[in-house]
């Protein structure tokens, strides 16, 4: 019971908010003075997420087969909504998109990299990458250490999109992710882009304590995100060698204006260099470490 009613004080303490205000140039449902328009932003926004209407599932080689014979495939269930559905128009979050599947194949090739580590994902949306991860470090970990085990937090801005995701979390690892135990391993939050949003969850969610590894997938496909994006992740990573933002992209992606160079050239910037893993057609995966004079 004290689990559940934490879980509900975090979300009641979030602010709500969708993706498409972002598309709409909004940064909040008072924005607008119109007040017909506001009232049925407000009727639409405080109800509840119809029932998803896609199950999608994935299996992943487990990284302790090598080792233990009897280790079964991870295996991760989502829910979500097709992706010409009425809720993608609003919170794009809410179904699956192609660049995540690069990000998942990363995870699994560099699954001994998330051992120990505090571990962060931007846009879970349905929580794909950000699920695997914590499965993948699970397997790769001592399970007699309790000491020193990663945590993984999963994050997103829209509210309708968190919803989802927290079910998601919670039907793949038991863990009611929206409380703030300090003992889970698995935890969700809302994050919001920017200097100040990203400075208040530093404190109010993460004791102040920065992460070794961030990673997103369909992150941007408007302009205005980049430098928000690039804010939050200079004051959420880890400023030490090692440390590392990993990004999987999608130039093709419907609705998307962004170009690559714009990406590249705001993590210049915003004080990283970064290395090209992947380029398969429309897909990229990028690396971002901060430069050696960054951290000096």
């Amino acid at each position: 019971m004290t689990t559940i009613n934490a879980s509900a004080a975090a979300e009641a303490a979030e602010t709500e908010w969708v993706d498409a205000w972002v598309r709409w140039e909004r940064n909040s449902m008072g924005t607008y003075n119109d007040e017909e328009e506001q009232e049925d932003d407000e009727g639409s926004s405080s109800a509840q997420l119809p029932p998803p209407t896609e199950s999608y599932s994935f299996s992943y080689p487990n990284p302790s087969s090598s080792s233990n014979a009897n280790a079964n495939d991870i295996v991760i269930e989502l829910k979500g909504f097709h992706s010409d559905s009425e809720q993608i128009w609003n919170s794009t979050g809410l179904t699956l998109w192609r660049s995540s599947q690069y990000l998942c194949d990363y995870l699994v090739e560099h699954s001994q990299q998330l051992q120990h580590k505090r571990i962060l994902e931007i846009g879970s949306g349905l929580g794909r990458c950000g699920i695997l991860a914590h499965k993948l470090a699970q397997a790769t970990e001592d399970p007699d250490n309790d000491g020193n085990k990663s945590v993984v937090y999963l994050t997103d801005g829209d509210t309708d999109t968190l919803m989802q995701l927290r079910a998601n979390i919670e039907h793949n690892t038991g863990v009611n992710s929206g409380s703030d135990s300090k003992n889970s391993q698995i935890v969700c939050h809302q994050l919001l882009w920017g200097k100040e949003t990203a400075q208040k969850f530093l404190s109010h969610h993460a004791c102040d304590k920065a992460f070794d590894i961030i990673f997103g997938s369909d992150l941007i496909y408007v302009e205005s995100v980049i430098a928000p994006l690039f804010e939050t992740v200079q004051i959420l990573l880890r400023c030490r060698p090692g440390s590392m933002f990993v990004m999987a992209h999608c130039s093709r992606r419907q609705g998307n204006e962004v170009q690559v160079d714009m990406v590249l050239n705001a993590a210049k910037r915003a004080g990283f260099e970064h290395e090209q893993s992947v380029q398969d057609d429309d897909i990229s995966l990028f690396i971002f470490r901060w430069k050696e004079e960054t951290m000096t």
